[in-house]
């Protein structure tokens, strides 16, 4: 079976869940599928239970860090279960240097909005999110 070419490292090394550098610079919408919680082990071989999210629209999965979380909840309020079907559109941004896959906006919103995420012991990071046409 013939694949295509790679153009991001994180495209030689497909999985689960959707990594920022398979983007490819463009903004991805998607419709949210479910919401649950599953147990992650990270980079360190630490277990930690973690919010994922499956979309419509893909096989893959977006682990939901906390800036993330904090974006989705302004956008869609604090019951998880009602994002159910809400679009949401992904994009790749930086993080300490490396690629992150964050949160852009939705096409559902009525205009931009603000979002001040607060993180421990880090300074609050101003974002926007954005409305977008579907």
């Amino acid at each position: 079976m013939a694949h295509k070419k790679p153009v991001d490292w994180d495209e030689l090394y497909p999985g689960r869940f959707i990594k920022a550098g398979e983007f490819n610079g463009k903004k991805v919408t998607l419709t949210i599928k479910s919401i649950d919680l599953d147990e992650l082990v990270d980079d360190e071989g630490k277990s930690k239970v973690k919010g994922v999210i499956a979309f419509e629209e893909t096989p893959r999965q977006l682990p939901l860090n906390k800036t993330n979380g904090i974006c989705l909840r302004a956008m869609f309020g604090r019951k998880v279960q009602e994002w159910v079907g809400r679009k949401v559109i992904l994009f790749a941004d930086k993080w300490n240097g490396e690629e992150a896959t964050r949160i852009w906006g939705s096409p559902e919103l009525q205009g931009d909005m603000a979002v001040e995420v607060k993180l421990p012991r880090r300074k609050p990071i101003n974002m926007t999110m954005h409305k977008a046409a579907a």
